[in-house]
């Protein structure tokens, strides 16, 4: 005898959320295994020409490489910091002073930049949110402001000598305030109307040297280094205007969890989201997990407040608990359903007596009802026709009490 216990997943179409590609580093090529290796992310790379002097090269750091201090997290050469979220970062120096350059061989004016793909050109005069997180390195002698992020054709990859500072392009968002916070990630974010080109995004230092205001009270690294260096997190731009999305109305077994949100949607990253029940804060995220309600056939509204550059949105679901085919009095039905796969001719039996009238609703998987009847068992067994094309469905079964039970049928 098999209880029929489903929880309801169901797939939906989404819009681009996010268009940067691997946002938040955790793709990758290879594990890093040594500084300067922002290629090993994937679809992230140095924005200069770097062919003979790959020191030149952002770094690339994922708890993949375990406890190699050169490309290690949360432990590495330059900080002992934990992911904004993941498992990755990228590092790179973003100010270097004039004196002579150390370590030996360096360019005086030695900067990184780290660039990445998007999925598709962002649209001529649609208004954008850019924002990534920062946070300086234990390593760095300097915190500062200025700390950009340009977004072109990719033109920019086209400069040489490697290393070289990059001042004569203006970069759509940057920081005003100095950042030298070396434990906590902080937010940079701006808006920006595209124009229409933008295929690329750079994250860098693009103000001239000396409009750049610093602090160096760091103790003993100010004499002995002459750059800074942060690391980079969560790279995201979004439209302005994107509605806020809290998902389908669904469903979820007594005792089981469901997700609501952007459910789905994998370029949903970065996005600020907060999640209410009854007034009060629950969770964060575009995604987040519920639980079902302790009473049957209860109905829970959440509502999610969505912030994009300072612009709120916002959007409900509701989550209704179904039974778990076992009333408040012991007694439940308990129902086989077979051939599955079939090729939609199914038999329903039972074991227990159904409580009155049973009712069957067949779902697709975006939740739309393809097929209902009410059942009439001939010797505890009936046939049910399902006129539906190939693919997976949800088998809904009723009785008048309430109780529930569900299966994930396929039709091929």
């Amino acid at each position: 005898m098999i209880t029929i216990i489903f929880t309801c997943v169901y797939a939906i179409a989404y819009t681009q959320v996010n268009f940067v590609k691997n946002p938040s580093f955790e793709k990758l090529i290879k594990c890093p295994n040594e500084w300067n290796q922002i290629n090993q992310s994937e679809f992230w790379t140095c924005a200069v020409d770097t062919t003979g002097e790959p020191r030149y090269a952002p770094e690339y750091y994922n708890k993949c490489a375990g406890s190699d201090l050169d490309a290690g997290v949360p432990n590495n050469l330059a900080a002992f910091q934990y992911p904004h979220s993941g498992d990755a970062y990228v590092g790179a120096h973003l100010y270097y002073d004039n004196p002579p350059p150390f370590p030996s061989g360096l360019s005086t004016n030695w900067r990184d930049y780290t660039q990445g793909r998007l999925f598709k050109p962002l649209v001529a005069g649609q208004a954008y949110c850019v924002s990534f997180w920062v946070v300086m390195a234990e390593v760095s002698a300097y915190g500062h402001n200025s700390i950009g992020a340009y977004l072109d054709d990719g033109n920019i990859n086209k400069r040489s000598p490697a290393g070289d500072m990059i001042t004569d392009v203006v970069p759509q968002v940057a920081s005003t305030s100095v950042i030298k916070d070396t434990m906590n990630w902080i937010k940079i974010q701006g808006s920006f109307v595209a124009s229409g080109n933008e295929t690329h995004i750079t994250l860098g230092n693009f103000a001239k040297q000396e409009d750049v205001d610093t602090s160096s009270d760091f103790g003993y690294y100010t004499p002995m280094i002459q750059y800074s260096y942060f690391l980079i997190d969560d790279v995201s731009i979004v439209p302005i205007d994107l509605d806020a999305d809290a998902g389908k109305d669904t469903w979820v077994e007594m005792g089981k969890q469901v997700q609501i949100g952007r459910v789905g949607d994998t370029t949903a990253e970065g996005l600020d989201c907060k999640w209410y029940k009854k007034g009060v804060l629950i969770d964060s995220g575009a995604i987040i997990t519920v639980s079902a309600n302790a009473i049957k056939n209860a109905v829970d509204t959440y509502v999610v407040v969505q912030t994009i550059c300072g612009f709120v949105k916002t959007d409900t679901v509701t989550v209704k608990t179904a039974g778990l085919g076992v009333n408040e009095y012991g007694f439940g039905t308990s129902f086989i359903v077979y051939p599955n796969p079939s090729n939609g001719a199914i038999t329903i039996s039972y074991s227990l007596t159904p409580q009155g009238a049973i009712t069957a609703k067949v779902y697709d998987l975006l939740g739309r009802i393809v097929h209902q009847e009410q059942l009439t068992f001939n010797s505890k067994e009936t046939g049910v026709n399902l006129n539906a094309p190939n693919g997976s469905y949800i088998l809904e079964l009723k009785d008048e009490a309430g109780n529930v039970q569900r299966e994930r049928i396929v039709i091929e």
